[in-house]
């Protein structure tokens, strides 16, 4: 193989052979990635937003994404402010995997407060390269202020359900089993999923398809998947309306009535004719049925 390159002059980034080659990372992941890590200092740039100038289109970016963080490239992490209580998001690449909680806490560990408070974007500043990691140095900017209340904590009963799903969790797919400190952690959010709805196959279904081999981060991966894949709070089904049936012939009573006899029992309509003959239409179907067998 040929090659021929000159190199830039001004306007260029680095990136290891290792993301190049990697042989997990599909092309649209490794250009996400080095997208982001060619961002300038202070770009506003989020993950949505270079998925929407790139050609690939939303799915593939978003499948990317899901790529990057199961391979120790991107991380998310959420944080409430303890004095308004509102919750903040924030996303870190790194030209490197980091796949252990420490790896990841101290790259999170360099990210510098932003130095204009009243920014209207609530988003945090860049990323710094940590002293011992080459941390990519810009964030994707999923960093936004939710203008919510503090959430109350979920029941008691939620907890004690989280806790039990996720300690079985590594029971029956070991590439996920969690330590008290971890599931003590996560516990909130599969509450929350509980709260809207969600079964334990559901939640089972959401942390267990399409894993990748191996699973470096079995708790950053539950938490990552916890948090992007909310469902929606589903309504309450409306209870279905029975009929009630008459005390005497049988039939069912009209609805609304819940107790008593029907009208022809009681006399106010005349009774049904003992010989064939066209049944009244206000009968419904079963009253049809008895109707017919009766003459």
């Amino acid at each position: 193989m040929l090659q021929h390159a000159i190199p830039p002059a001004r306007f260029f980034s680095q990136t290891p052979n290792e993301i190049i080659r990697h042989p997990r990372l599909n092309g649209t992941a490794v250009r996400l990635l080095q997208w982001a890590l060619s961002l300038p200092e202070g770009s506003r740039e989020t993950v949505q937003s270079i998925g929407e100038k790139m050609p690939e289109g939303r799915l593939a970016v978003r499948k990317a994404r899901r790529q990057l963080e199961e391979e120790g490239y991107l991380h998310t992490r959420r944080s409430q402010n303890p004095e308004t209580g509102q919750w903040s998001t924030q996303v870190l690449v790194s030209n490197v995997a980091l796949t252990t909680p420490e790896e990841i806490a101290a790259a999170f560990g360099t990210v510098r407060p932003s130095p204009d408070a009243s920014d209207p974007g609530g988003q945090d500043p860049p990323v710094g390269a940590g002293a011992d990691q080459a941390v990519g140095a810009y964030p994707l900017g999923e960093n936004t202020e939710e203008n919510t209340p503090n959430q109350p904590a979920p029941p008691g009963e939620l907890e004690t359900g989280a806790a039990n799903f996720l300690a079985r969790l590594g029971d029956r797919t070991p590439a996920l089993r969690l330590g008290a400190g971890e599931i003590e952690r996560l516990v909130p959010l599969v509450a929350r999923w509980q709260a809207r709805g969600a079964s334990e196959a559901d939640l089972y279904q959401a942390l267990t398809a399409d894993l990748p081999h191996p699973v470096r981060s079995p708790a950053a991966l539950v938490q990552y998947r916890l948090e992007a894949r909310t469902p929606a709070i589903t309504p309450p089904r409306k209870p279905v309306e029975t009929l009630v049936e008459c005390g005497e012939c049988r039939d069912p009573l009209p609805r609304g009535v819940r107790t008593g006899i029907c009208r022809r029992c009681a006399g106010l309509v005349p009774a049904t004719p003992s010989t064939p003959g066209p049944t009244p239409v206000s009968l419904n179907g079963i009253a049809l049925v008895r109707a017919a067998l009766r003459a």
